[in-house]
């Protein structure tokens, strides 16, 4: 499912120190993607006023499903950024969250059906099936 919301986009890693030591720090610890963006109302409004001062702005984005590994040259588009343990994603555009959200989804398939495959072949090599 992909909803529009309401996006805290912070211009780079260095500007996230504003949160100091903060559990907040880690929502911006995305392995995939290209931007830091995280939902605006997970933060309080003296945080939304100190990210802003450090340079981040509040944009309508895109919250997405987010399943696995995607890079950005495989897909072509910027403007997003996800998290495979938390399953989520955020995007600056519809399309490019629904772009990496059905690739992860796909990516995602593929991954399971290699793993029953190689299940399969281990039962067979041990004469189980």
């Amino acid at each position: 499912m992909i909803t529009e919301r309401e996006l805290l986009l912070m211009p780079n890693r260095e500007s996230i120190a504003i949160f100091g030591d903060s559990y907040k720090v880690q929502y911006f610890d995305w392995r995939d993607g290209d931007v830091l963006l995280f939902l605006a109302s997970a933060f309080s409004d003296s945080e939304i006023a100190a990210a802003l001062e450090a340079g981040g702005k509040i944009v309508t984005g895109y919250a997405f499903e987010y399943y696995g590994f995607i890079s950005i040259k495989r897909i072509g588009l910027k403007g997003w950024c996800a998290c495979p343990a938390r399953g989520i994603g955020f995007a600056l555009t519809r399309e490019a969250a629904e772009t990496v959200s059905s690739a992860s989804y796909a990516e995602f398939m593929e991954d399971i059906k290699r793993c029953y495959a190689e299940r399969e072949r281990k039962w067979r090599e041990r004469g189980l099936i």
